[in-house]
């Protein structure tokens, strides 16, 4: 391969992009979708507080179709909150005040303490919501990991590495599978804005529902 540093000569390539896939890429870009995700962290907390909201070191989410995320930070002493603010993609400035004022809506206790971090990535989504693993015209890929990142990019990157060194527990669920597009699809997900917003009002007449139940 050359490129502007030189040529660049392997037995193997793995394409690891994800969230990140670009047109250097153009049959995998064509296969995921990225999606920005938004994360807040606040000050540092009062300890009787932490314990009360998370009493054990476990990641919770909702069962909302745009789902919020959160947990508290390694040392416990602030929470971390993340979920899309928008239909469409916006940047840490505007996405930041919106999930302080969700986390707020779904934990009272954390009104008027202060957010100290505020920051966004990019998650790849499938066509049909699994991770993919293969080779595609001798290139090795593992990505989609569909918000599941943390650990599906750890297990596949594990199993990929040793599928490469041709050992037998390299292998997996999801090697090889159909890896679909859409037609006219080319990396820019000019449907999501819809979607997300289709998703949302889901999300509120479940609200609604829940209220009248109660």
């Amino acid at each position: 391969m050359s490129t502007s540093k030189g040529e660049v000569s392997a037995r193997d390539v793995i394409i690891a992009t994800n969230g990140y896939t670009t047109d250097l890429t153009p049959w995998l870009q064509r296969r995921v979708i990225p999606i920005g995700s938004y994360v807040i962290a606040t000050e540092e907390l009062p300890t009787e507080l932490v314990d009360t909201l998370f009493p054990t070191d476990r990641i919770a989410s909702d069962t909302c179709k745009v789902v919020y995320y959160y947990r508290t930070s390694p040392d416990r002493k602030r929470i971390v909150f993340g979920g899309r603010v928008s239909a469409r993609e916006t940047n840490p400035l505007i996405s930041g005040p919106a999930l302080y004022e969700d986390m707020c809506r779904i934990f009272p206790e954390l009104t008027g303490f202060k957010v100290s971090h505020s920051w966004s990535g990019t998650v790849a989504y499938t066509f049909d919501e699994l991770a993919h693993t293969g080779v595609h015209n001798g290139v090795h890929y593992a990505m989609g990991y569909c918000g599941s990142g943390v650990s599906m990019a750890s297990y596949l990157g594990m199993k990929l590495g040793q599928k490469i060194l041709g050992k037998k527990e390299g292998q997996t669920a999801f090697d090889d599978l159909k890896f679909p597009t859409r037609p006219f699809y080319k990396g820019t997900p000019w449907f999501l804005p819809a979607a997300v917003a289709w998703y949302r009002w889901q999300d509120r007449q479940q609200y609604k529902s829940a209220a009248r139940r109660v």
